[in-house]
């Protein structure tokens, strides 16, 4: 009886999950057809995330790292390595870096960030980035000077519900699991150019040794990228405006490791690999293996 009570509690929930999400598609997601028409050049797509093991793994490994397509996310052009590596594709969807009423360092990190973009890009490169992000011109205006940048919008709606309701919605590109961080887009938009294998670098996602809570209950961690030796300790901010409570960061962490298990899943259907080939890595949701293997 208890068994079948919580089966028809979950079939609920799954239903009202579903109907929101369609409303949330209706409301929220746009045309995407540059993004259809994109095809990958090769078999196997790698992923670089910005996760201090990030710094070796390219030192030891970097014509393996070559000689694939490559995704890179958020502040990689800041690094001598993005013009090394030169990747066909760049993802690049927290909002501080789009907006104007952030905090000032935000904007002058993400206009470092644009310049280095518009003036390093010397090969033709796919900029990821989401639909909001049409709202403010500051960045369009930088990066819009290189032409070798097509610009990509896609759909953020997070889509929860059934499973066969939320991979048809997957298969159309008018959303994906809930994108709380960069990596989860990432990801979804290499499934969605259909290669055979995804190997993921540098997605460390170490955060939950790096969290402590100082004297006056500031949650803080120590966001560590391998292009930068910076030691001290932060907030996690929500849209560079606010920082959030530690039970704020709890539950945004456990969403986004849930939504690589949901990426797995679907990557399953489409019949991809994805092999996390980050040492030490806590996302738990892939196989694990060696770069020296690829």
């Amino acid at each position: 009886m208890t068994i079948t009570f919580f089966k028809i509690s979950l079939w609920f929930t799954k239903l009202y999950q579903s109907f929101l999400s369609l409303i949330k598609v209706i409301f929220l997601s746009k045309n995407v057809r540059k993004f259809r028409e994109i095809k990958a050049i090769s078999d196997r797509i790698i992923i670089l995330g910005n996760g201090p093991s990030l710094k070796e793994d390219l030192e030891s490994n970097i014509e393996n790292v070559k000689n694939n397509e490559i995704i890179c996310v958020n502040h990689f052009a800041n690094s001598d390595y993005y013009e090394i590596l030169k990747p066909r594709h760049y993802v690049a969807i927290a909002y501080d870096l789009f907006m104007d009423d952030v905090f000032p360092h935000f904007i002058e990190a993400s206009n470092i960030l644009f310049e280095n973009i518009a003036e390093k890009t010397s090969w033709e490169m796919y900029f990821y980035v989401p639909h909001i992000a049409k709202k403010h011109k500051r960045w369009l205006k930088i990066i819009s000077k290189n032409r070798n940048i097509s610009i990509i919008y896609i759909n953020l709606t997070p889509i929860e519900g059934f499973k066969c309701f939320r991979h048809f919605l997957y298969n159309n590109l008018l959303g994906m699991p809930r994108p709380h961080n960069v990596m989860i887009p990432s990801i979804f938009i290499a499934l969605n150019l259909n290669v055979k294998e995804i190997v993921l670098l540098g997605v460390d996602h170490s955060w939950l040794k790096e969290i402590h809570v100082d004297d006056n209950n500031n949650a803080l961690f120590f966001n560590k990228h391998f292009y930068d030796n910076h030691n001290s300790a932060k907030g996690f901010d929500r849209y560079g405006k606010e920082f959030l409570k530690l039970h704020e960061i709890l539950i945004t962490l456990s969403r986004a490791f849930e939504s690589y298990h949901i990426l797995n899943e679907y990557s399953k259907s489409k019949k991809i690999n994805i092999y996390n080939c980050t040492k030490g890595s806590y996302i738990d949701a892939f196989e694990r293996k060696n770069i020296k293997d690829f």
